[in-house]
Formats: C-alpha cells, sequence, structure tokens
C-alpha cells in the first residue's frame, strides 16, 4: 500500500526482469477512509499483510534506479530481434494487399525456447490484410505444419478458440477462384487457360502467363507486345536474396538484370498490387 495526495493505492507489482525493463502495476485506487479500512481488514483476513510504503521510499521499493538504461537496452534489443519481421512486413504492404501485422517476440522457439528457431509468418487477406509472425525450433515448426493454417496452430497453442475455420484450398479451387477474379482486376482479357496455368492479356498487349501448381511453387511472367519476357517473379529457389526463395526478376531484356526479394505469397489473390505494379512499368517502358 502507498497514499498520495490522500488516495491510498492496494497495488500488486511485479518487478521487470532481464526481458521487460519495467514492472507492472495493478492497483485499487480508493480516497474513502472507511472503505479503505474495509480493504485492509479484507486482504489482511485473506492472508495478505499489505505494509505501507512512505512515498520517499517507493522508487526503491519497485527499483526504479537505472530504468532509463533498462528501457534503452530493451529498446535496441528489440530492433535486433524484430529487425526481420519488420523488413518482411514493410516489403508485404508493398507488394500484396497487407496493411497490419503484428510480432509475438521471443528470445527463442515461442514454445519451448529453443535458441535454433526460425520466424514463421501467416497472412490472413481480405480486402485488407493481415500478417502474423512468431519463431519456433524445427521440431514445433513441424508441428504448426499439420495444422490447416499457422493462426490455428497458435488458437490451439494459447488455448483459445481458432478466429476462423479455415479449410486447406485446394490447387484446382485456388486456380478457379484466381481466373474468376484475376482478370478483372489487371485490367485484361484470358487468352486461354489450362490445367494450372492462364495467359492473360492486356489492352496494350502486354501478356501475363501465372502458373499456379502450389503456392510454394509459381511463377508471374511478363512478355512484351513482341512476344518477348520482360519480367518474372517465381518461388525457384536458386537465388540468394534477404527474403526468398520468392523473387523478382525485374528487367530481362538484360542477361544480367537485377534480381530481389518479391515479398509474394503465391496467391495472385493476395500479390495483386505487386503484379500491377509490375505490368504498369513495363507498359510505361514499352510506350516511352
Amino acid at each position: 500500500m502507498f497514499m498520495e495526495k490522500g488516495v491510498f493505492y492496494f497495488s500488486a507489482y511485479y518487478f521487470h526482469d532481464d526481458r521487460y525493463p519495467v514492472g507492472r502495476n495493478y492497483f485499487i485506487r480508493e480516497a474513502d477512509l472507511l472503505k479503505i479500512a474495509r480493504l485492509h481488514a479484507y486482504f489482511k483476513f485473506n492472508g495478505l499483510e499489505l505494509p505501507i510504503i512512505p512515498p520517499n521510499q517507493l522508487g526503491k521499493k519497485i527499483g526504479q534506479d537505472g530504468f532509463e538504461a533498462r528501457i534503452r537496452d530493451f529498446r535496441e534489443r528489440q530492433s535486433r530481434e524484430t529487425e526481420m519481421f519488420k523488413g518482411l512486413f514493410e516489403g508485404r504492404s508493398q507488394s500484396t494487399s497487407v496493411e497490419q501485422s503484428i510480432f509475438l517476440n521471443s528470445p527463442g522457439c515461442l514454445v519451448c525456447g529453443d535458441n535454433n528457431f526460425r520466424m514463421m509468418s501467416s497472412t490472413l487477406s481480405a480486402a485488407k490484410g493481415f500478417m502474423v509472425g512468431f519463431n519456433l525450433c524445427d521440431k514445433h515448426m513441424e508441428v504448426a505444419k499439420s495444422e490447416n493454417s499457422l493462426l490455428e496452430y497458435l488458437a490451439k497453442l494459447f488455448k483459445q478458440p481458432p478466429p476462423f475455420q479455415f479449410v486447406p484450398l485446394e490447387t484446382k479451387e485456388h486456380f478457379e477462384l484466381v481466373l474468376s477474379w484475376l482478370p478483372k482486376e489487371l485490367g485484361c482479357k484470358v487468352e486461354k487457360a489450362n490445367e494450372n496455368t492462364m495467359t492473360l492479356v492486356r489492352p496494350s498487349g502486354l501478356k501475363g502467363i501465372f502458373r499456379l501448381d502450389s503456392p510454394g511453387n509459381y511463377a508471374y511472367m511478363i512478355f512484351g507486345p513482341d512476344g518477348k519476357e520482360v519480367a518474372r517473379i517465381d518461388s525457384a529457389n536458386h537465388h540468394n536474396v534477404n527474403y526468398g526463395p520468392d523473387h523478382l526478376h525485374a528487367d530481362l531484356s538484360k542477361k544480367k538484370g537485377p534480381i530481389e526479394s518479391s515479398f509474394t505469397t503465391g496467391s495472385p489473390l493476395i500479390d495483386t498490387k505487386k503484379i500491377l505494379e509490375l505490368i504498369k512499368l513495363k507498359e510505361a517502358e514499352f510506350e516511352s
């Protein structure tokens, strides 16, 4: 207990630790003397002796000394530990419908604390996309993969009901959804569609060929009016990019053109922003 300006605080204080630089204070605030006496008696009856801490000793009691340095160190560590996820989110927000994200930061695997871990992420998208990320070791990554989605795995991990009922989308169903939706979004006509590949044509004569074998095996290929491939996004794991294997060949007219992370997901339903940006860029180049 402590008192400030005539108000008493009955506090449950959780001290800072190695991971978090400041403590947490949960309290009941009361100024009525009769209610204060009742509360004090209630806590004492239930085995909680609450000493009254003088205001000039409160800072020492809660470990206030050095909090500035602790906060500074915490921010630096958080910046290091979340750097990879921040980079992924920034890329996804520029390339896809993703607009918001949350990262469940932990010093190791979120489940067991193993220091050998990988960053996992899951994207939920409708008109606007949301991305969640966290760290898992190889063992728990395999367990997570057995679920319908990483979000369902998280829900089970924290013993919560899943936010949505996820149903795995088969390749054929995904292809049909894309075929019914993408041409309008890109301002294209369908030239042909067979198996897992569709060819769409813009009024400019630019063509987009989309091979959608799976989210981990796909390619978005852009061809100029002359029939030559001018750009491509694909999932082949043969380039050293920061966020791979998905990558962008922005200029295939050059033998050794630039190759960079595409931040795409393998579903044009989510990746439309990057696809349309690439198409318009190439159209502008042909017009100039």
